[in-house]
C-alpha cells in the first residue's frame, strides 16, 4: 500500500503519469488517511485530479471531502502569503536581507499548480542580522514580550500564524555539530541571500544544505513527515543543470550528518522518483530505510532511535 501512496505523490509532482494499478474503494480511503498523516492532502489531491483523466476515480464522498480539505489549504496558503509580504516589507524598510526557509522558501519550486496546495504551518525567515537587531525589530513592530531561542526570534502579531525570524542555522542541542555548522555558515552567508526580484532567497546549494540540516534536527528531536522530505526533493531538483564548486560530501561529513543525508538521498530516489542522475551525494539504503520507517510510522520513537543515534537522543532530554 505504501508503494501505491508513493506513486500517488509522484503522479502529483509529475514524476510519473499514472499509478501501476487502480486502487480499490477501501484503498482510496487508506491513501487519503496516509496523505493526512504525512501532511500531503493538498498535494495528493492534485494527483487524484490527474488520475481522473485515466479513468481512476476515488469514491464520490471521499473525493468531495478531499477537495474540501484541499480548498481550505489553498485558502490558508493565500493568507500566509499576504502576511509574509507584510513582514518582508517591514524588513526591507530596515534594509535587512531576508530569505524564506523550509516549506514557504521552497514553495515557488513546486510549480504553479502545486504552490497553493502545499500545507503551511507558519513562516520561517533567515535574516542576515544579529539576535539583538531582531529583538529590536520585533519590539518596533509592537510586540512587548520578545521570545527567542538559540536560532530564532518569535514574532507573534497574528493569531494562528507564528513567524520565526532566524538569525542562525542550528543543529538542535549538539554543541559540536552546532559549532561546525555555525563556522561554515559564517564563511558562506552569500549562499543564503541571493537577490531575486525585490527580495532574496537561498541559492540551490544553500537550499540543499539547509534542508538536510533542518531534516536532521527535526528528525532527532521532533519527527518529520513526507511533506518535509518533499520540500527537500524540490531543493534537490533546483541543483539540476547547476554548476557548483560545493563539495557536499565534505561539508555534510564535517557536520557529522553524512550518513543521514545519504539516507535522505535514497528516499529521494525510492519514494519521490528523483532522477538517478541527480545525485550530489551517494544514496545509502540502510540509513534511508530507517528514516523512512520512522516517517511512515508517524511517531517519534525515542528508544528505537536511541539504538542508532544515542548521543542525539540523550541530548534531546536536556
Amino acid at each position: 500500500m505504501e508503494k501505491l501512496f508513493y506513486e500517488l505523490i509522484q503522479v502529483s509532482t509529475g514524476q510519473v503519469d499514472c499509478l501501476s494499478r487502480g486502487p480499490e474503494p477501501e484503498e482510496w480511503q487508506e491513501l487519503y488517511e496516509m496523505a493526512r498523516q504525512q501532511h500531503l492532502v493538498g498535494i495528493c489531491y492534485r494527483g487524484v485530479q490527474l488520475l481522473f483523466e485515466f479513468g481512476l476515480r476515488a469514491p464520490q464522498d471521499l473525493a468531495i471531502d478531499w477537495m474540501s480539505e484541499a480548498e481550505m489549504i489553498e485558502e490558508r496558503s493565500g493568507l500566509l502569503a499576504k502576511r509574509w509580504a507584510k513582514v518582508q516589507q517591514r524588513l526591507m524598510r530596515r534594509s535587512y536581507r531576508a530569505s524564506m526557509l523550509a516549506g514557504p522558501g521552497t514553495i515557488s519550486d513546486y510549480g504553479e499548480t502545486l504552490q497553493s496546495l502545499r500545507q503551511l504551518d507558519g513562516i520561517d525567515v533567515l535574516v542576515n542580522v544579529s539576535l539583538e537587531d531582531l529583538q529590536s525589530f520585533v519590539k518596533r513592530v509592537g510586540q512587548e514580550k520578545v521570545e527567542h531561542d538559540s536560532q530564532q526570534v518569535f514574532l507573534r502579531i497574528w493569531e494562528g500564524t507564528e513567524v520565526r525570524l532566524h538569525y542562525q542555522l542550528d543543529m538542535g542541542k549538539n554543541p559540536m555539530k552546532n559549532r561546525a555548522i555555525h563556522q561554515w555558515y559564517e564563511h558562506n552567508r552569500r549562499l543564503f541571500f541571493i537577490q531575486e526580484g525585490e527580495g532574496y532567497r537561498l541559492s540551490p546549494e544553500g537550499d540543499v544544505i539547509y534542508h538536510l540540516v533542518h531534516l536532521y534536527w527535526r528528525f532527532m528531536y521532533k519527527g518529520i513527515s513526507l511533506r518535509d522530505l518533499l520540500d527537500c526533493f524540490f531543493a534537490f531538483k533546483r541543483t539540476v543543470g547547476q554548476s557548483s564548486e560545493i563539495d557536499y560530501e565534505k561539508i555534510l561529513k564535517s557536520f557529522g550528518m553524512l550518513h543521514f543525508s545519504q539516507g535522505v538521498m535514497w528516499i529521494m530516489h525510492e519514494v519521490f522518483g528523483l532522477e538517478k542522475e541527480t545525485k550530489i551525494i551517494a544514496p545509502l539504503e540502510t540509513k534511508g530505510a530507517i528514516i523512512l520507517k520512522e516517517v511512515m510510522n508517524g511517531k517519534h520513537h525515542f528508544f528505537r532511535l536511541f539504538l542508532k543515534y544515542p548521543i542525539e537522543m540523550l541530548l534531546s532530554l536536556l
